[in-house]
């Protein structure tokens, strides 16, 4: 269904460019892309092993009132919050009772490390995010997970408490804290022109003071230190990657009130594509200049470069004018390479073409790239 509905929309684009004589190469420039968190937080309930800051383990069992979104429901992560807003893992990995589709997410916590489970002790979790153990009441994050990172970068995340006094904690009352919300753009587009500079723009729902973090790749890429929230809007300047590639950016909201506002979290996909280019050589290998005379039967070679890159996207390819001067000829799909080009596409003119004016089209399913090239025939 879906090919059918994407040769629909060539045909009509071929019809649009009949119609008014238009060339149909283009940019192919995509509104500004956006990006929302996945899910929304619930309430957690955290179940104490011990009142020491040194248990190696604090927790016997962790719990949020709801499921895990789709996608998010292979494991469940626990992380302390410091007070500038930054994640130190308490444990990893904890899968008893997955896949969390079913509310209660519910996991118990084992006492010691093993078996592909990361613990640690609050002292620990502080010491890690180079942070003085103090007094205080801090968020715990309990997270909902995908072992693919990479496939799915989202942090499904809700928030509950703990209150630290010397060596000792214990579970606090304190109540959840109220959602938060950031929305991450690109401008002047999430389909970026390699080399080009861009700009991420996060935007806080109700302009709630905070900071934001903004990363790449998962996280494993930082950019510098957290830019303040000012009038609910957080921005970066970045330049363009060099090379065609798909990559995933965060933006990562942290309240100036952890105690009462939640932190928030969310990506946004950008596409780094190359300049659109098309061309057309004959049988020779002879590159063929603007508008040349092609003959039915002569085959042509289609190189032509923009597309989506990485995983690709399928390109369909089709004339103008081809059947009685008005009806299109469409020829079958390519499927764009890592690098978002279209290389060494042959076809044949057909033999029944009539004769005048026609441009050749492709059209990237994904990006809706069209590019063209324009040609005749006696």
């Amino acid at each position: 269904m879906k090919r059918r509905r994407m040769r629909g929309v060539l045909v009509s684009a071929l019809g649009l460019a009949m119609g008014a004589g238009a060339l149909l190469a283009g940019a192919g420039t995509a509104n500004a892309g956006t990006a929302a968190p996945t899910g929304t937080p619930g309430t957690v309930t955290l179940t104490a092993r011990s009142s020491s800051v040194t248990d190696a383990s604090p927790f016997t069992q962790v719990s949020v009132d709801k499921a895990c979104p789709a996608g998010y429901r292979d494991a469940l992560n626990v992380s302390l919050v410091v007070p500038d807003g930054r994640e130190s893992l308490l444990a990893s990995h904890l899968t008893g009772g997955a896949p969390y589709a079913a509310a209660p997410a519910t996991a118990p916590v084992p006492a010691a490390s093993g078996g592909g489970t990361i613990v640690r002790s609050i002292a620990t979790a502080f010491s890690a995010a180079h942070v003085a153990l103090a007094d205080g009441t801090y968020p715990i994050h309990v997270t909902c997970a995908n072992t693919d990172r990479t496939a799915f970068p989202e942090h499904p995340t809700s928030t509950g408490f703990i209150e630290v006094t010397g060596t000792t904690w214990q579970v606090s009352a304190h109540a959840a804290p109220a959602a938060t919300s950031v929305r991450l753009t690109a401008s002047p587009s999430s389909r970026v022109r390699v080399g080009r500079p861009f700009t991420l723009t996060a935007k806080v729902a109700g302009g709630v003071p905070g900071t934001v973090q903004f990363q790449a790749d998962g996280g494993a890429t930082v950019y510098g230190q957290p830019v303040p929230v000012v009038n609910g809007v957080a921005t970066l300047q970045l330049t363009a990657n060099s090379a065609p590639v798909v990559r995933s950016y965060i933006a990562i909201f942290t309240p100036t009130d952890q105690l009462g506002r939640a932190q928030a979290y969310t990506v946004l996909s950008c596409t780094f594509v190359n300049a659109p280019s098309i061309t057309v050589t004959d049988a020779d290998g002879t590159a063929l200049g603007d508008t040349p005379r092609l003959t039915p039967g002569q085959q042509i070679t289609v190189s032509a470069q923009g597309f989506r890159p990485a995983d690709g996207e399928t390109v369909d390819v089709a004339a103008t004018n081809v059947y009685f001067g008005i009806l299109p000829a469409l020829f079958p799909s390519a499927t764009s390479d890592s690098a978002g080009s279209v290389a060494g596409y042959t076809l044949t003119i057909p033999q029944g073409i009539s004769a005048g004016d026609h441009t050749l089209v492709l059209l990237g399913e994904k990006t809706l790239l069209t590019l063209a090239f324009d040609f005749t025939t006696a």
